[in-house]
């Protein structure tokens, strides 16, 4: 009886740390629909930039670290896509035509 008991234990905490470890975390929904600024102020422009137990998501007045959630509400940020740190404003017009003039 006690080794039954001890097996089904051990099943247990396997199941458990198996389903929570799995890597399906998600962003908390954003506490701002709309940003009310100009310009983003990204806090962290990659999954590593954040503290253990957090996560790198894209908000609307730029990139956070957010506590992990279990339900899918707000889009986690993907490494490797284009950011900058810290205030970002958005290009001026002449700005938009100089790259297009560089770019060809």
């Amino acid at each position: 009886m006690r080794l039954l008991f001890i097996f089904l234990l051990i099943s247990a905490f396997i199941i458990c740390s198996v389903s929570s470890g799995g890597g399906f975390y998600f962003c908390p929904r954003p506490i701002d629909d709309e940003c009310p600024l100009d310009h983003k102020i990204n806090d962290c422009c990659a999954q590593s930039e954040c503290r253990a137990g957090d996560i790198c998501c894209s908000e609307p007045c730029g990139n956070v670290c957010r506590r992990k959630s279990d339900t899918p509400m707000g889009i986690i940020f993907k490494d490797g896509t284009e950011c900058q740190l810290g205030h970002v404003y958005p290009k001026k017009w002449y700005q938009k035509a100089w790259d297009k003039i560089k770019s060809g």
